[in-house]
C-alpha cells in the first residue's frame, strides 16, 4: 500500500460509520420518533466479551436509567454502528461482578475490552460518558493507524513476522474499523496468512428485555 492510499484508507476507517442504525431490543419510552441507543440489559452475572469495547452503564436505578439522556445519545449511536457494545446492568447485577468493581460507587459508566479488562471509568453525565468513549475509540484509532504503518515497513524489510504480528492486531479488532481490517486481511494473505471470518450466529438474542423481577430463586 503506497503512503497516499493508506492515508487516504485511516481517512475513511476513522470517519463515523454512516451505517443504517438497528435496534435487537432494549429499554426505550415508547416514542416512535425518538432516535434511541441501542442498549442492551446484562442478564447474567458475566461480562460480556465478543466487541473489542463494552460500555457497561450501571444506574441507580431503572427508574433512572429511563430518564438518562444516555439513551439518546449521538455519540453513544454512533459509536453503536461501530461495533461498541452497549450493557446496562441493573444495581443488584453489577454488585455480582468482581471485574466492574462498584460497590459503593453506583451509579457509574465502566468501558472494558474483549478480555473484561476494565480500562476506563466514568460517572454516568452524558458528557462525560461521551467523552469517555470518545477518547477510547480515538487511542484505538490512532493505535490501528500505527499498527498498519508498522506493518507496511516491517513487510518492506522482509520481517514477515513482525508485519503478521501487527495485521493480526488489525484483524482482530477490525469490527471497529472495518476497511483496515479488509486491508490487513489482504496484506496477510499476501503473507502466507489467511484469515476469514466466522460463520454468522443463529443464536437468538438473550438480552431483549431487563431481567424480571422475582421473589423466587433464579433458574
Amino acid at each position: 500500500m503506497t503512503g497516499k492510499r493508506l492515508f487516504a484508507a485511516v481517512l475513511l476507517v476513522c470517519a463515523p460509520l454512516a451505517q443504517a442504525q438497528y435496534r435487537r431490543g432494549g429499554p426505550g419510552t415508547g416514542n416512535p420518533d425518538e432516535h434511541l441507543v441501542p442498549w442492551h440489559f446484562l442478564q447474567g452475572d458475566v461480562l460480556l466479551h465478543e466487541r473489542p469495547v463494552t460500555l457497561y452503564w450501571i444506574p441507580a436505578s431503572l427508574e433512572d436509567s429511563q430518564k438518562s439522556r444516555l439513551m439518546t445519545s449521538d455519540v453513544l449511536r454512533v459509536a453503536a454502528t461501530r461495533c461498541v457494545g452497549l450493557e446496562i446492568v441493573l444495581p443488584e447485577h453489577a454488585a455480582k461482578i468482581p471485574k466492574l468493581d462498584v460497590a459503593g460507587k453506583v451509579p457509574a459508566a465502566v468501558l472494558v475490552d474483549r478480555l473484561g479488562n476494565m480500562q476506563r471509568r466514568e460517572n454516568v453525565q452524558a458528557e462525560a460518558v461521551e467523552r469517555m468513549l470518545s477518547d477510547e475509540l480515538t487511542a484505538r484509532d490512532e493505535a490501528m493507524y500505527r499498527a498498519m504503518r508498522d506493518a507496511i515497513q516491517q513487510a518492506s524489510k522482509g520481517d514477515n513476522a513482525a508485519a503478521i504480528e501487527n495485521y493480526r492486531k488489525i484483524w482482530d479488532d477490525r469490527c471497529l474499523f472495518p476497511l483496515a481490517g479488509s486491508e490487513a486481511q489482504r496484506a496477510l494473505k499476501k503473507l502466507g496468512v489467511t484469515v476469514v471470518e466466522p460463520p454468522p450466529s443463529s443464536a437468538v438474542d438473550p438480552q431483549l428485555a431487563p431481567p424480571a423481577k422475582t421473589s423466587t430463586a433464579h433458574q
